[in-house]
């Protein structure tokens, strides 16, 4: 297990000390605004589909009113 470790840390290309990598540095700018678009877009498309199908279940139901409404006998 020790040995498999030992590969795992040599194997690692940045260096503890790097500065790029350091936890306190804040984003700068483009990396703030593409975080931002990989955390909030799945709403955008939550909220599209939910509309869509909002669309269709009307225009089924729209559909199905002039169906049975024309269709049926004694009416009109």
């Amino acid at each position: 297990m020790t040995d498999d470790l030992a590969l795992l840390r040599a194997a690692n290309p940045v260096r503890a000390d790097d500065p790029r990598y350091a936890d306190s540095r804040p984003l700068h700018h483009t990396a703030e605004r593409a975080l931002n678009q990989l955390l909030h877009s799945g709403r955008r498309a939550r909220r599209t589909l939910v509309l869509r199908a909002e669309a269709a279940v009307c225009a089924v139901a729209a559909l199905l009113v002039v169906a049975f409404s024309a269709g049926l006998p004694g009416a009109g």
